[in-house]
């Protein structure tokens, strides 16, 4: 398991490897981002985050909708 030095640095990278526009991607929008807040989840968990991933998601009504906005702001054109 990799080691990170703060929460800001494990969800940079996390956001980095896993999310992406969803523009040209066919299927359940829902369901793309309701699996990738559980694996986030399980990602946080799994590094000693999950505190952290709670505060941070509570704005966005919790972990899905987070990653629904991290989703979106990547599948915003520029």
């Amino acid at each position: 398991m990799q080691e990170f030095e703060s929460f800001e640095t494990f969800l940079r990278i996390w956001i980095a490897e896993n999310i992406h526009s969803l523009t040209d991607h066919a299927g359940d929008w829902n369901f793309i981002v309701r699996r990738t807040a559980d694996e986030l989840t399980d990602a946080a968990t799994i590094a000693g985050f999950y505190p952290e991933l709670v505060e941070a998601a509570h704005p966005y009504g919790g972990v899905v909708g987070f990653v629904r906005n991290k989703f979106e702001e990547a599948t915003r054109p520029s």
